[in-house]
């Protein structure tokens, strides 16, 4: 899973999901998108 692979507490952790909405290419059902936002910060 992500916290394992990032080395950190799953409650750090966060994912979510939505959808387009009907608009565009996805909406029309002729391709499918993904977006990953990431924030990292490194505690020294």
């Amino acid at each position: 899973n992500l916290s394992s692979v990032l080395g950190v507490d799953a409650h750090v952790v966060n994912v979510k999901a939505t959808t387009t909405e009907g608009l565009g290419f996805c909406g029309r059902e002729e391709g499918l998108a993904a977006y990953a936002v990431v924030t990292l910060l490194k505690h020294i």
